[in-house]
């Protein structure tokens, strides 16, 4: 068995893309997934896999979604290995961070490439398929994110704060 996080893109967002967790908790024990944990309502999974790669767990859960809700959602998944080293790439340290200020990343299904660039709102880096986010004091509600993203703006992402990020990291390594 190998130990995944999946991230499911725009459900259960202002009434669209309705998914029960728990209904999709049980739809994925259903076909063979196990130690199934979600977390809050927004798409974030931790479980264990007999598939072998994160393509293949990645298809079966957008089968499962498609099959039992009827929606077609766009699915993010990340070994083990491969999450815990998205946590460690983090290329902003604790103390840069103010009070006022956030976190996010933003997962992509292919790597990319993105320059550390900054402006007055925000800073971001790409590593491999994350795109790290620093948001500046204030500017949450204004950031205009597509500055950064060049040829990689028409290109599906789905995107966590960074405390939901370090969250799935601890319910991942806690079923160790």
């Amino acid at each position: 068995m190998e130990k995944y996080v999946a991230l499911l893109r725009a459900v259960n967002v202002a009434g669209k893309n309705k998914v029960n967790m728990k209904d999709l908790k049980n739809a994925l024990e259903k076909e063979g997934f196990q130690n199934v944990i979600t977390y809050i309502q927004s798409g974030n999974l931790v479980l264990d896999s007999i598939l072998q790669s994160e393509s293949e767990v990645a298809v079966e859960i957008t089968e499962v979604i498609n099959m039992r809700f009827n929606l077609n959602i766009d699915v993010f998944v990340f070994s083990a290995q491969n999450y815990n080293q998205i946590i460690n790439n983090n290329p902003f340290p604790n103390e840069t961070i103010g009070k006022e200020e956030r976190w996010m990343a933003a997962f992509y299904k292919e790597d990319i490439q993105i320059p550390k660039q900054k402006n007055t709102q925000a800073e971001v880096m790409a590593i491999g398929r994350v795109l790290y986010i620093h948001i500046f004091s204030g500017q949450i509600h204004t950031l205009k994110l597509p500055a950064f993203l060049g040829e990689y703006k028409k290109t599906i992402t789905t995107t966590r704060n960074w405390r939901t990020t370090l969250q799935l990291q601890t319910i991942l390594n806690s079923q160790e």
